[in-house]
């Protein structure tokens, strides 16, 4: 079977079949994906505008990407009737929509800066629900039975996502030493086979630290996963900073988190479906609901694409001797993560 490129689509279904929607090379029973796809582009906007009362013009509110429709032009093939009825029964099962979403995995392919055969970028993913279309016409020709559809899909998240979340922490290395020296201009480890490589190095013990310069990647707004590993016993907020360090967003805690070493508060910000609780690190035993703790007037704010300023505050009491001080910061030093997965306006 020929595969699609240089767009790879597949299709997973429900039951976890998996379907690679082949171009018209193929000759075997197969799914073919047929020139005309729509909505694998930018999602479509629902613009909030309001008139001025008494001067031209108005001005915009917000601006807001609503569920996401996917239109695949699809022909089912086989040598044989019965084939190909076998292969559209299990493409039917596969998208019941009574039954869970089903996964729409891209594979752009590119050409290299320095030439050379196309290469797979990161696949990403939109999660769809069936809607309609595997309703159309059967025939033959050539030796070949096929069906033809219209697949209509919609998926509530308009973004494609990276099928892996990327992961950031409040902890960095500082390197000390090559481990093996370089030799010549081309040290020990090279990234690509072809390239130089940097060599093995030492780094030191990981250094606690209280702010973060994060590279938020892909083209949307996402909303990240909070990991914060105790000790800490104290209120305290993750802030957003803007291009001047000044503190623009705030997710607070305004009641005490007792997170003793081996626990872990988990702050979910996606939308509609936050969560707040604490485990132990390991992820075994009980969740404990940390709502109580959270000041609900505060943001649970998104990471924007390209740089953002975050940092950890640690209210600390006042009034402390140097002995409590000491005492105190030994017992407030999480470390703090964060992951997401990062969101795409189109292919």
């Amino acid at each position: 079977m020929e595969i699609f490129k240089p767009t790879v689509v597949q299709l997973r279904g429900v039951d976890g079949r998996l379907y690679t929607l082949a171009g018209e090379g193929a000759t075997s029973a197969a799914v073919l994906l047929q020139p005309g796809a729509k909505g694998l582009d930018a999602p479509s906007y629902t613009i909030y505008a309001d008139e001025y009362p008494a001067i031209d013009g108005g001005f915009v509110r917000s601006a807001r990407a609503g569920i996401r429709e996917v239109f695949l032009p699809l022909k089912i093939i086989a040598p044989t009737r019965p084939a190909m009825m076998k292969l559209k029964r299990e493409l039917i099962t596969s998208l019941n929509p009574t039954k869970g979403f089903v996964q729409l995995l891209v594979t752009e392919y590119g050409q290299p800066a320095s030439g050379g055969p196309l290469e797979a970028e990161p696949t990403k993913q939109l999660t769809c629900y069936y809607v309609s279309g595997v309703e159309g016409g059967d025939g033959s020709s050539q030796g070949v039975t096929w069906s033809s559809y219209g697949l209509i899909l919609r998926a509530p998240d308009p973004y494609f996502r990276s099928l892996f979340r990327t992961e950031a922490s409040f902890v960095q290395y500082d390197v000390l030493r090559p481990f093996i020296p370089a030799e010549g201009a081309n040290p020990f480890l090279s990234v690509d086979g072809v390239a130089p490589g940097q060599g093995l190095t030492l780094s030191s013990n990981p250094e606690w630290i209280t702010t973060q310069l994060l590279s938020s990647v892909g083209d949307a707004a996402v909303q990240p996963r909070w990991t914060i590993q105790g000790p800490l016993n104290s209120t305290f907020s993750l802030r957003l900073h803007d291009a001047d360090g000044e503190v623009v967003k705030s997710l607070r805690f305004n009641r005490a988190v007792s997170l003793p070493h081996g626990q872990t508060l988990t702050i979910e910000t996606t939308r509609g479906e936050p969560d707040i609780y604490q485990q132990a690190s390991d992820g075994t035993g009980p969740r404990t609901p940390m709502w109580s703790r959270f000041d609900i007037t505060s943001d649970m704010w998104a990471l924007e694409p390209g740089p953002n300023q975050i940092s950890l505050q640690i209210d600390q009491p006042a009034g402390l001797t140097p002995e409590e001080l000491e005492a105190w910061l030994a017992d407030n030093r999480p470390v703090i993560g964060l992951s997401y997965l990062p969101a795409y306006l189109g292919i």
